[in-house]
């Protein structure tokens, strides 16, 4: 289903000019650089390290507002937390390779990190400076850094 180009620029909107960098009482509120994701590509949980020459941020707000941007593409909606739970959830990912807007060279990057956020149902920081994204089994599909 791909979602209408209001919803997409309501959520870009928001996260822009929302609380984005409010940083509230959760220490998984604000800016995190995507460290390592499991790619959908393989078979095995066994995670890609990002280039260290990007540079994609991935935003959490205390509204419930979330957004990562790639090189390429940006993947935005809501997440809940609770304690170590966490749940991502209304997950949109613009398609500016699709549309003719850029060229993208391998769309696998969002395609992998749209398709973790939605097993996504805890996490875990390791000295306030790494957040581990876990499915239900523990196994971790993100590791993203402050």
């Amino acid at each position: 289903m791909k979602p209408n180009i209001i919803t997409v620029l309501t959520l870009i909107l928001a996260v822009l000019f929302g609380s984005c960098n409010d940083q509230s009482n959760s220490p998984i509120y604000g800016n995190w650089r995507l460290e390592k994701y499991n790619c959908i590509a393989t078979s095995s949980y066994g995670l890609t390290q990002v280039d260290k020459d990007e540079n994609y941020v991935f935003q959490l707000d205390s509204a419930g507002i979330f957004c990562c941007t790639t090189d390429c593409n940006n993947i935005s909606g809501n997440f809940e937390t609770d304690k170590a739970a966490l749940a991502f959830f209304n997950i949109s990912l613009t398609e500016k390779a699709i549309e003719g807007i850029i060229s993208c060279d391998d769309m696998l990057l969002e395609r992998s990190i749209e398709a973790n956020l939605r097993c996504i149902k805890s996490y875990e920081l390791k000295d306030a400076s790494t957040m581990y994204l876990t499915d239900a089994d523990d196994h971790i599909l993100i590791v993203l850094t402050k």
